[in-house]
């Protein structure tokens, strides 16, 4: 009744999906069926019995009141999250109520239409559910009048008559008796002479009926009293009415000549003889004709709704008697005979076809205009009395003012009565337009219009939308026609009701996608026409389009925060409206300070995006604590946020200097370099030991690596060794750590240690002129030797595995004061091709116990691409069939000397062929060669190609050679 749909489908699902659960929850009700008095104020009961036992929340309390009135079941009340919804503008429940455990439904100016079941159904998430039904029965009292006569004087033979009128009483089944109380008889006596008329109708469902009981009051009735008796359920005892008449004997006057009186009286006597012959003539032979009433009918008539219009004749003799039923329409020219009433017989002719259809179905009722009569009732004169019902359903369209006869036919004549229908609609009732609490931007939106409780079934349903005052047609919907749009992005449906009063009720939904540019602020009318009303009825609503705001991932600036260092939140807020928004920052939901938020941006759409930033220092506690950021804003039932955990918190390792133990080592004695990696987060970590560039594997060549964990702090920490028995092959070498930490870095660190032996003398850098060297130049690369303890040294170059004799200048031993002695050595040489990525060593060896103390050396040169150029010895002008040719390329200054070459004719191979030199260092001091094809001219026209690759500095080179005879 005057709802539509689904507004709140959350907690419709819930209440569905939850089955009854043996919980905690139990609910209490009054008794039913809860009988209330017509058009008053009534509450149904629905009571939590034990709410000590239960706390309520109202965000997680879920209320619902359903109605089922014949075969429809409507949800007419809704409580979830703390948000009322009322759809039964006749139901009210106290949001305050709700949460002391207290449910009952109160319902105002209850009519008939709320006869039916009512469910309370109750939730609790996760898992606790309770209902109770109760049925509605509705009471309306009769209103008792009583129709008599103030005085009557009895003795005189006259009949009395008492009515007791019974007005506006519900349900329709009643019972009336009518008592004679004598006090001096000390008795009281049902009276039986009772004429009951059938029940009429009003338009509210309310009956009303007239009981009338005749008698002839004696003499010995004096001082009686009459009092009707209504027995009804609205009455918790029978009520009783008594009829305000006063019974009197009549008086009678004597003359002074009693004597004369007396013969007047036996002429009396006589005359009375002959009136009794005449009486029993009149009451059993005479024919009497009946006393024909106006026509009983109700107050209105309603469009296919039930009507009774009721004849009463009475006083009439014999029975022979019978009474029709005419219908004569404003256009009919004649009279339709619709039935008639007998003595025992019924007939009845006229019958009309009505729909009472529902959407989707197609389903006819024949419905008949129905007559039907009361017993005929026999009175103590022999007269006789009946009445004559005829139930219509008039049709305001073809009914309306037409002329309903009713016509008595008695042997002596013929009576009638006429009444004129005045059928009326049932004019429709308009509910507030039902609208989302909350319109979402580019989301779907339904608009419901309910109307209600209206006859006949015409109507049309116009929506407009309307701009500054302005409207504008969106659509119509009649019933010959369809909705028609008018906005290609509106679509319009309807969803239709049918009640036992046959009266309808229609919901008019409007459907769109709703955006902020198009629908924000707008406003929609639903305006029906229908044959009942003076002028339109219409009911508006103003939409309120908002978007809710989408929160990207937080990001963290670096990627990877380290501990005790700096750390940048950021989290893009974007895609809302209107523009208020409140962003916080909380820390395992505590404020964190120093939030920055970036300028507001409005985009195409209208919509709004900002940039929020939070800095803070992160702990190593810190690594599970949730970092959210919360934003508010109008559209958001309830605050929305985006969460970071910093599971990739890390620390950089502090990678302290090598230690050597014992700090002054010597040849052959075990020594160990030490290297502590300190307050590293997470533990993974890579740890390499290297000999100048070479790194140390688990062979032992150059030492033993070893790690040990240390557990001083909560950080992690490592040491790690190296522990070696040095020879003087590892005098003045380069030891090198390399800390790889992936999780806070892509580049290692890296300590050095420079291994001086115990003793040995000390080989210093290298020297170069010119500092970059190049081919074909000379060098001069020199050194000095310090700290010799005697002269018994001897100084060499090597060249790779070559000495080198010439070119090689030492200086004499010098003494250095210290009872040592230092000596300078230098090597001058042309850098040719063949150095490149050769090693120079130069060599100190200790002639007394062969001790070779070296330094190594690699000239920082770089590869050189070729000059490729091509020859051969003929011409085109020359060349002829079967003669044979060669073809060649020079490849020249190039290093280092691999190279590759290819040749093709045309594309096959033919490298096989070639003649290929050797490569020798030329006058540039880079490499240099030939390579020759020899080649039998076989065609006219021949392509050769020669490809040179070089593979160190990844170049290829082409010469074409194209023959023509």
């Amino acid at each position: 009744m005057g709802w539509l749909g689904n507004p709140l489908r959350p907690l419709l699902l819930l209440l569905v999906m939850l089955t009854p659960h043996s919980g905690q929850l139990t609910l209490k009700a009054s008794k039913s069926p809860a009988e209330l008095i017509l058009y008053e104020n009534g509450l149904l009961e629905c009571e939590i019995a034990n709410l000590s036992a239960i706390t309520l929340n109202p965000n997680n309390l879920g209320v619902l009141w359903v109605f089922t009135g014949g075969t429809e079941e409507l949800n007419i009340f809704m409580y979830s999250n703390g948000q009322i919804t009322n759809l039964w503008e006749e139901a009210e429940l106290s949001k305050n109520s709700i949460l002391d455990g207290n449910m009952s439904l109160f319902l105002r100016h209850v009519t008939l239409k709320h006869l039916g079941e009512y469910r309370c159904e109750v939730v609790i998430p996760p898992n606790d559910k309770a209902s109770l039904t109760v049925k509605l029965e509705v009471l309306a009292r009769p209103t008792v009048t009583i129709v008599s006569e103030k005085l009557v004087e009895v003795g005189t033979g006259g009949e009395m008559i008492l009515g007791c009128q019974l007005n506006g009483y519900y349900p329709c089944e009643c019972k009336t008796d009518w008592f004679q109380s004598n006090p001096s008889q000390k008795k009281t006596k049902l009276l039986t002479d009772i004429c009951i008329a059938p029940p009429i109708k009003n338009p509210d469902g309310t009956c009303n009926v007239t009981t009338e009981v005749r008698l002839e009051p004696r003499v010995e009735d004096i001082g009686s009293s009459f009092e009707c008796r209504v027995t009804h359920k609205a009455f918790p005892e029978p009520y009783t009415a008594k009829a305000a008449v006063t019974l009197k004997e009549a008086e009678i006057h004597l003359s002074k000549s009693s004597i004369v009186g007396s013969i007047i009286g036996s002429v009396i006597f006589s005359v009375m003889l002959l009136a009794a012959g005449i009486y029993l003539y009149m009451r059993y032979i005479y024919k009497v004709p009946p006393n024909v009433c106006d026509l009983q009918m109700p107050a209105r008539f309603i469009h296919q709704q039930s009507a009774e219009i009721t004849c009463q004749v009475s006083g009439f003799r014999p029975d022979v008697i019978s009474v029709g039923w005419y219908l004569r329409r404003m256009n009919d020219a004649e009279e339709s005979f619709i039935g008639e009433s007998k003595r025992n017989q019924e007939i009845i002719r006229f019958s009309k076809a009505k729909e009472i259809t529902e959407i989707g179905k197609e389903n006819a009722t024949d419905v008949n205009w129905k007559v039907r009569q009361s017993n005929f009732v026999v009175h103590d004169d022999g007269t006789q009395s009946l009445s004559s019902t005829l139930e219509i359903y008039p049709d305001l369209m073809e009914d309306n003012k037409a002329e309903i006869i009713c016509r008595v036919s008695y042997p002596t004549g013929t009576q009638e009565k006429r009444t004129c229908l005045q059928v009326d609609a049932i004019a429709p009732k308009l509910g507030n337009i039902i609208a989302p609490p909350v319109v979402r931007h580019n989301t779907s939106v339904m608009l419901t219009c309910p109307i209600s409780f209206f006859t006949p079934r015409q109507l049309t349903i116009s929506w407009y939308e309307r701009i500054n005052g302005v409207k504008s047609l969106l659509l119509d919907h009649t019933e010959e026609n369809e909705a028609k749009n008018t906005v290609g992005r509106y679509s319009h449906c309807l969803r239709e009701f049918t009640y036992p009063d046959h009266t309808y009720s229609v919901y008019s939904m409007l459907t769109f996608i709703a955006s902020i540019q198009e629908n924000d602020g707008k406003e929609y009318l639903c305006e029906v026409n229908h044959v009942s009303l003076k002028h339109q009825a219409e009911k508006w609503v103003k939409l309120d389009v908002k978007a809710f705001p989408t929160l990207d991932t937080i990001r963290s600036e670096p990627v990877n925060p380290e501990i005790d260092k700096e750390m940048t939140l950021s989290c893009k807020v974007h895609s809302f409206y209107p523009k208020e928004i409140s962003v916080l920052w909380l820390k395992d939901k505590k404020a964190i300070k120093g939030n920055d938020t970036s300028e507001l941006i409005e985009n195409p759409e209208k919509l709004y995006e900002i940039t929020t930033t939070c800095t803070t220092i992160p702990t190593l506690s810190d690594k599970k604590s949730k970092y959210h950021c919360l934003v508010t804003h109008e559209s958001l039932p309830k605050p929305k946020f985006a969460e970071y955990v910093p599971e990739n918190l890390v620390s950089s390792p502090k990678v302290k200097k090598i230690t050597c133990d014992p700090p002054n080592p010597a040849v052959g004695k075990t020594l160990t370099l030490s290297c502590e990696i300190m307050d590293f987060y997470p533990a993974s970590i890579q740890i390499d030991w290297f000999r100048d560039e070479v790194r140390i594997n688990e062979d032992a060549k150059y030492g033993i690596a070893n790690e040990e964990l240390m557990n001083e702090r909560s950080l992690c920490s490592k040491v790690t060794k190296l522990t070696l028995s040095p020879s003087t092959d590892d005098h003045q070498h380069q030891y090198m750590v390399e800390v790889y930490h992936s999780k806070s870095s892509t580049k290692p660190q890296k300590q050095c240690f420079r291994l001086l032996l115990k003793g040995s003398p000390t080989i210093s850098d290298f020297k170069m002129v010119p500092e970059i060297p190049w081919f074909g130049e000379y060098l001069s690369i020199s050194c000095s030797v310090h700290g010799l303890l005697r002269k018994d040294f001897i100084f060499e170059w090597y060249r790779g595995s070559e000495p080198v004799k010439c070119g090689v200048t030492n200086s004499g031993f010098v003494s250095t004061g210290d009872n040592n002695y230092k000596v300078e050595s230098c090597l001058i040489f042309t850098v040719t091709a063949e150095d490149f990525e050769r090693e120079l060593i130069f060599l100190c060896k200790d002639r007394y116990n062969n001790e070779a103390f070296k330094r190594r050396i690699q000239l920082p040169l770089k590869a050189v691409a070729p000059k490729v150029s091509s020859f051969t010895n003929c011409d085109n002008d020359r060349l002829k069939i079967g003669g044979k040719y060669t073809l060649g390329c020079r490849i020249e200054h190039f290093c280092p000397k691999d190279i590759e070459v290819v040749w093709y004719k045309t594309s096959n191979d033919c490298t096989d062929y070639q003649i290929m030199g050797k490569p020798e260092i030329d006058k540039n001091g880079l490499y240099s060669t030939i390579t020759k094809l020899p080649i039998l001219m076989e065609k006219n026209s021949v392509n050769y190609v020669c490809e040179v690759r070089h593979e160190k500095t990844n170049e290829i080179f082409e010469k074409s050679f194209k023959l023509r005879v």
